[in-house]
């Protein structure tokens, strides 16, 4: 007895860590959708250069594939390379506004080429070079903006230096690439990507300073910002035997995704603590989680795929987390009334010494803890915790298609998917397990709280879902 008792409190730590600690980290890393560019201004005697570089994760450079492409045979040619690379220059010249003493100056494409380099899942990334340059006088001041990609999540960067005598004076940009011009990013501004894309500075006859180098200067690097999950991604090119060992892996990694940061655990379990729910309610909750998320990869992707032109496919993320966030605050506000309306009908009652009676035959209202699960409340948790579609599920598709191996894309994804509802089936037991031990070995004041406890969880992590939303779009 003394020993259950002593785990009471262990259990309440449990239930308060699920569900009034909503959601450490809200946001699905973007790496594959991100759009990165870097531009380093360089003077030199009478003449500037802008040295552009874009770098295309795995899905912008889906996207891009059907105009690379030109002969639809299904591989880049050096040729077919190059024309798009020339093509695409004069439209990011477009994009770059270069005064210097007030004056615009007109800049040419000198040169421009491109790189297919290999990323997750067996897709290509692409990389851009770009030479722009024009004439200037020996000195003068310098405005320069970026307008390329605005609106595209992605790092942004813009650098200067001068050569052959050009000096650097009062510059608000480095000399030195941080992310060594997009070759390598450093692990320490992964989680607030630069996004620079004006420079002021003034230039004048003088001593050239060397740009120090910077791999030395940072502990580590990344080869793009907000990359996860290429272990997964990479299960798309196994062949023969391997398969099956793949589609193991793959259960493995869904159950990862879905016990790291993120809302769709602690909405579950709060949902389960606050409505009353039981072991088969989280079978329920857990499979219609992971069959949404599952929908909401496959449905993005088939945009990505036919809507190639005009669609940013990660200015949905913000639209899909307004609409998680709206959700579970309707479903949290709906639950929390429920349950506040049922705390003061009980502490009523017991004021009065009996039942709180209504008609001729009277009858007692819910007591706080009474199961209120309704279908429409599971749809509601399920699109409020399984809405956001994992972009490495989502690489996978894409992967899969480009490979021809659409089946087996749909198996690991799939794969992916039970992987996902069986962890998460496993924190709703959890939470409920915890649940009922509270509830045997505390005050039952103290146990009926927490029903109201977990639906003010909810009602908190949907207005933050929504306010981010909101921010973001």
């Amino acid at each position: 007895m003394r020993r259950a008792s002593r785990r009471a409190p262990l259990a309440l730590g449990l239930v308060a860590a699920i569900v009034l600690l909503p959601g450490v980290a809200f946001a699905h890393p973007l790496g594959n959708f991100t759009v990165n560019t870097s531009a380093q201004i360089v003077l030199l005697p009478g003449v500037i250069r802008v040295d552009y570089v874009l770098d295309m994760a795995e899905i912008p450079t889906v996207q891009a594939m059907p105009e690379l492409d030109a002969d639809g045979d299904g591989t880049i040619s050096d040729g077919e390379g190059s024309v798009w690379a020339a093509d695409r220059a004069p439209e990011l010249l477009s994009g770059l506004t270069l005064v210097v003493d007030g004056e615009p100056v007109p800049l040419t494409v000198s040169s421009s080429g491109l790189e297919l380099l290999p990323g997750q899942g067996g897709l290509d990334i692409l990389r851009l070079e770009a030479t722009f340059s024009g004439e200037v006088e020996d000195e003068g001041g310098i405005a320069f903006r970026d307008a390329n990609f605005e609106g595209r999540v992605g790092w942004h960067e813009v650098t200067a230096i001068g050569a052959d005598g050009v000096a650097i004076k009062g510059s608000n940009v480095p000399a030195t690439s941080p992310s060594d011009r997009l070759r390598n990013y450093p692990t320490d501004l992964l989680s607030s990507p630069l996004d620079v894309r004006e420079a002021v500075l003034n230039f004048a006859p003088g001593k050239s300073a060397r740009p120090s180098s910077t791999t030395d200067e940072r502990s580590g690097s990344s080869t793009r910002p907000g990359v996860v999950g290429g272990a997964f991604a990479d299960l798309v090119g196994r062949t023969g035997p391997l398969m099956f060992l793949a589609l193991a892996l793959a259960f493995g990694f869904g159950a990862l995704h879905a016990l790291g940061p993120g809302h769709g655990k602690t909405l579950m379990a709060a949902y389960l603590i606050g409505a009353g729910g039981r072991a088969r309610q989280a079978v329920t909750v857990g499979g219609a989680v992971a069959v949404m998320h599952t929908t909401s990869v496959l449905a993005l992707g088939f945009l990505i795929l036919t809507v190639t032109e005009v669609f940013a496919p990660e200015r949905v993320y913000p639209w899909l987390g307004l609409v998680s966030g709206v959700v579970a605050l309707a479903l949290g506000a709906g639950l929390l009334v429920v349950r506040l309306g049922a705390w003061s009908d009980r502490r009523r009652d017991h004021t009065r010494g009996g039942h709180h009676a209504h008609g001729p035959e009277g009858h007692v209202h819910a007591a706080p803890d009474t199961p209120v699960l309704s279908r429409r409340g599971l749809v509601a948790l399920a699109v409020a915790g399984g809405i956001l579609p994992s972009p490495t599920a989502l690489v996978v598709l894409l992967a899969a298609v480009a490979l021809g191996r659409i089946g087996y894309g749909l198996a690991l994804i799939g794969a992916f998917s039970l992987g996902l509802s069986a962890a998460l089936v496993g924190v709703g037991l959890v939470a409920l397990r915890a649940r009922d031990v509270v509830a045997r070995r505390l005050a039952g004041g103290v146990a009926r709280l927490l029903p109201i406890a977990s639906a003010s969880a909810i009602v908190v992590v949907g207005l933050l879902l929504t306010v981010r939303g909101v921010v973001q779009i």
